[in-house]
């Protein structure tokens, strides 16, 4: 996944992400491995990857 791009729900749940539910944030934040994504909602269906993450960083 790339830093920019524009995805749909079913591709973001093909690459195996899970969705974590999150307060304070307004964006969608999804979990795979050691690596959390934060997505900026464009539509209903489409969202843009502005960030990558590494899991520990998230919940500290």
């Amino acid at each position: 996944m790339k830093i920019n791009e524009v995805y749909t729900m079913q591709e973001i749940r093909e690459f195996g992400l899970t969705e974590k539910s999150v307060k304070d944030i307004h964006a969608k934040v999804f979990l795979n491995g050691t690596k959390v994504y934060f997505f900026e909602p464009i539509t209903t269906q489409s969202l843009r990857l502005y960030s990558i993450i590494n899991k520990r960083s998230f919940f500290l």
